[in-house]
């Protein structure tokens, strides 16, 4: 199907949208407005749409609550079919060059407001009113891929990167960073021109520079990039395992995870309150908190919407990877892989987001409307990416290299089997373990095991070690509760050392 002279032009509000997108992430549903522009798409990419829309459709039907589950799933597909339509009438992954307008605000609000704080620059992560180090480091990569392989004035592309290379680093956040350098790895693969070889080249060296001079000085803001920790990722995993476990076929419904995964006592987040804390209102609470995330593209789908659900996706996300390659894409290559590496460790591809999923999908956009036959190669790609993705977890959950068997460690253990209230409820517990630092997780299980508490302890010059806690469980007329002993922050496995449960049960 050819397109008109016209057709690639991004109308004047998706420049204007786009462009105040970062900054202002609520405008995100104003996508859908794009919608009927998927009625162009080629068949065999429309036909892909289809299928992705059925595989989400029906899980959602054998959900415990199939209405909600149906409606939410609906509800992110069309969001995500809004964002493809802005894609397809693109067909160039460089109209996406006003999103730099909204990153080159980011950065200017992160940097004034962390000198307003009196956070030192090259020894602390620099700090933004709503958006976590995480996201500013995305936001980082993605003007960093803007400058390296989009279009327009040089001096506008020298400031994208040179902003974008900035927040990687004074971020300090490792999973953007390596989504950075694999995805422009991606996109110099595609264009590999000398003033493209150069502005990478010049980018490696002024941030190596960077890098060694705040070590050599003695500062931790980049000191965190090299460790090897998951930063608590493992227990996250493993209790999105659990919530897999409870519906393995159907899954638990699109943005449903987060009521498996929120601790009883009702915590949730969206924003940076004024104390350094993640908060959100009451009516945010009541939603189940669907910003609480599995850490893992892969896992999360497949939490949410059974094996029927991560194929639809992992279809869909391998004709728009192997179309970009094919097609000789760099931007749109760099973008859709960076991204993708990213949603490793975090999930990068949930819509709404504060602006990375919005951009990932109107590239996904950009390819399907070059996609005039779905072809083996396509399903291959979305194979090996969703392999390559949840490594990870997969090997976290068979990891037992060097693990001592410390199933004696409890010696004793205090703890009601019946309660009049979910709240106050108290353990008292004993252990005997080698020296060494270790984390205690205290979980509620029903369907599934959600966290209740997370405890140090310390038995370092001490071979026996008590301790007494005091929780909000969850209230429900039987549960079982578990204790857990895993290694130090630094583990990676989502096996515990050893667990010790008993069921507690409500008294009418």
């Amino acid at each position: 199907m050819s397109a008109s002279p016209e057709a690639g032009s991004a109308p004047l509000w998706h420049r204007v949208w786009l462009a105040l997108l970062a900054p202002l992430y609520f405008i995100s549903p104003l996508a859908l407005l794009s919608l009927p522009s998927i009625r162009t798409l080629p068949r065999s990419a429309q036909g892909l749409l289809l299928l992705y829309a059925l595989s989400q459709q029906l899980p959602a039907l054998l959900t415990s609550s199939p209405v909600e589950a149906s409606l939410l799933a609906l509800a992110r597909t069309l969001l995500m079919g809004g964002l493809i339509g802005m894609g397809v009438q693109w067909r160039r992954s460089e109209r996406l060059m006003p999103l730099g307008i909204g990153l080159i605000l980011v950065f200017a609000t992160a940097l004034v407001i962390s000198l307003i704080n009196g956070v030192p620059l090259l020894s602390s992560r620099l700090s933004h009113p709503y958006m976590i180090s995480i996201t500013l480091g995305l936001a980082g990569a993605l003007a960093f891929w803007l400058g390296l392989f989009g279009q327009g004035k040089m001096w506008w592309r020298i400031l994208l990167g040179a902003a974008g290379l900035a927040l990687l680093l004074l971020s300090a956040s490792r999973g953007p960073l390596l989504a950075a350098v694999v995805g422009g790895a991606a996109g110099l693969l595609v264009r590999g021109n000398r003033r493209t070889l150069l502005g990478a080249g010049a980018a490696l060296l002024a941030g190596g520079a960077f890098a060694l001079v705040n070590l050599r000085s003695g500062h931790e803001l980049l000191s965190r990039l090299v460790q090897a920790d998951t930063n608590g990722r493992d227990l996250v995993w493993a209790s999105t395992l659990s919530a897999v476990q409870s519906a393995p076929l159907s899954g638990v419904g699109s943005y449903l995870l987060g009521r498996h995964l929120q601790p009883p006592s009702a915590y949730c987040e969206l924003w940076i309150g004024p104390n350094g804390t993640l908060t959100c209102p009451t009516w945010v609470q009541n939603l189940g908190s669907p910003w609480l995330i599995a850490h893992n593209g892969p896992l999360q789908q497949l939490a949410e919407t059974g094996p029927l659900g991560l194929m639809g996706l992992f279809l869909l996300i391998g004709g728009a990877l192997f179309t970009a390659f094919s097609s000789r894409d760099a931007l749109g290559g760099a973008v859709l892989t960076g991204l993708l590496v990213a949603t490793a460790t975090d999930n990068t591809l949930l819509v709404p987001s504060p602006f990375f999923a919005e951009a990932f999908w109107i590239i996904v956009g950009v390819q399907l409307a070059r996609m005039h036959e779905f072809r083996v190669a396509h399903g291959l790609t979305g194979a090996v990416t969703l392999a390559a993705l949840a490594f990870p977890v997969w090997a976290s959950a068979t990891d037992t290299r060097s693990r001592p068997n410390l199933t004696g460690a409890l010696q004793f253990i205090h703890a009601p089997a019946q309660v009049s209230s979910a709240q106050n409820y108290s353990t008292y517990s004993t252990w005997r373990l080698p020296p060494g630092e270790y984390r205690l997780l205290l979980r509620s299980c029903v369907e599934s095991c959600a966290v209740v508490r997370l405890t140090s302890l310390d038995t370092r010059g001490q071979e026996e070690v008590s301790l007494e806690m005091t929780d909000t469980i969850r209230d429900v007329p039987t549960q079982k509760l578990q204790l857990q002993l895993y290694p130090a922050a630094s583990g990676a496995s989502t096996i515990p050392l050893a667990t010790y449960e008993w069921p507690v049960r409500r008294r009418p």
